[in-house]
């Protein structure tokens, strides 16, 4: 049913796997403190996100999780739908009893236009308080450590680096029970 709704929504591809086959690991989220010009800018990312070692453990509490696909992206403002469709796809899952289902999204959240983060001086786990949209903003699987290249190979998807002008994909992931 979410496979099919995933699909319907605008996903490519849409795979139940199980939670010992999402990886997370330290070096992601280190990409993302040196990498990304939105570090510590928006409440989605480090170092509001859970920490690698807490999303090694909220896996813990899920047997599986949905994968899913977004191709054929050409702009960073195109994942503003990726966020919109994870976020329905959570609330559909717990509207149909899996009231545990929590979605992972791709990049840095782009629901708002600005963050109130940016404004942020000293950042504290009470700073996200200020957020514009807490009911539909949910971190990057990247902000909270999830290996996005060896979890989708995993799941038999094709994910290459892309370089600047490409076409690109992104992956969302929606925990499951």
């Amino acid at each position: 049913m979410l496979k099919k709704s995933a699909k319907e929504k605008g996903a490519n591809f849409a795979k139940v796997i199980p939670t010992r086959d999402i990886f997370v690991e330290d070096h992601v989220r280190l990409k993302c403190q040196y990498g990304c010009d939105r570090f510590a800018r928006l409440f989605t990312c480090p170092p509001y996100a859970p920490t690698p070692d807490e999303t090694r453990k909220i896996l813990e509490n899920y047997n599986q999780g949905l994968l899913v696909e977004f191709t054929g992206l050409m702009d960073k403002g195109q994942q503003r739908g990726v966020h919109e469709i994870m976020f329905e796809l959570e609330k559909e899952a717990f509207l149909n009893g899996l009231y545990k289902a929590f979605a992972y999204t791709a990049g840095p959240c782009r629901i708002c236009e600005s963050c109130p983060a940016e404004k942020v001086e000293s950042p504290n786990e009470f700073s996200k308080k200020d957020c514009k949209n807490p009911e539909k903003a949910r971190p990057s699987m990247e902000a909270c450590g999830i290996d996005v290249y060896r979890t989708a190979r995993k799941a038999g998807c094709k994910i290459n680096v892309v370089k600047e002008g490409e076409r690109f994909k992104s992956f969302g992931l929606l925990l499951l029970e």
